[in-house]
């Protein structure tokens, strides 16, 4: 299983072609949240001197640009693997009972135990219609864990998991109007002729709380996942 660039490159033919953006407002209150606000994710926090650098010097390129609002550097990450509404009470497919959550952190901790370290490198800037990324490229490696934690945990199964659909990516901007949208486009097309980002490493991955109630999603951490030293090649 690997990060096919021509997926990024059909996301990045899909955001040329938009007339709209999806705005923050509607992303929080969106039909998935459904009045939930407690979101459960399994996610790695970008913690490599030289990618958190990349990542800051591509946010000053759109930073100007209206309707683009930045995302903080402590929020920066890559999701691996949604995990549901924490709820008391299921009304949906995707709840989780609050009752459960210690029960999917334990047995996550068995899962990832053993799994090694991801090699990783930032690829192209690009865009989804809610917010700006940036291209992870890893050889595969955060499609297979989201595959084995869908399969191996009593969490929803969403759309965008599995083999072939999930695009790793870190997310640095979302959006609050359209007004700027022709100039995004063409920021970040100049962005994606220049050369891809730096190398680094996964050695850790969360599982965390997101409280998308909040202006800003925040974040509590429920339990952290170190994995194994990369096997030498």
């Amino acid at each position: 299983m690997t990060s096919s660039p021509s997926a990024f490159d059909e996301a990045w033919a899909r955001f040329q072609q938009l007339d709209a953006l999806l705005l923050a407002g509607d992303t929080l209150e969106h039909e998935w949240t459904r009045g939930r606000a407690q979101y459960l994710a399994f996610l790695a926090r970008l913690e490599d001197p030289a990618a958190r650098a990349y990542v800051s010097r591509v946010q000053e390129r759109v930073a100007d640009i209206p309707g683009v609002e930045l995302y903080p550097d402590w929020y920066w990450h890559i999701t691996v693997k949604g995990g549901g509404f924490q709820v008391i009470k299921r009304t949906h497919d995707d709840d989780v009972l609050r009752q459960d959550v210690p029960r999917i952190a334990a047995q996550a901790r068995g899962l990832l135990a053993r799994e090694p370290a991801v090699q990783a490198r930032f690829g192209l800037a690009n865009g989804f219609s809610e917010v700006v990324f940036i291209e992870v490229h890893d050889g595969g490696r955060v499609r297979e864990l989201n595959t084995l934690l869908t399969e191996r945990l009593p969490v929803p199964r969403y759309p965008i998991d599995g083999a072939g659909i999930f695009l790793p990516h870190v997310s640095i901007a979302r959006f609050t109007s359209n007004q700027g949208l022709a100039q995004l486009k063409e920021a970040l097309a100049a962005l994606r002729r220049e050369e891809p980002g730096p190398a680094f490493s996964i050695s850790r991955i969360e599982f965390v709380k997101v409280w998308l109630s909040e202006p800003m999603p925040e974040f509590d951490t429920l339990a952290t996942y170190p994995l194994a030293a990369a096997t030498p090649r």
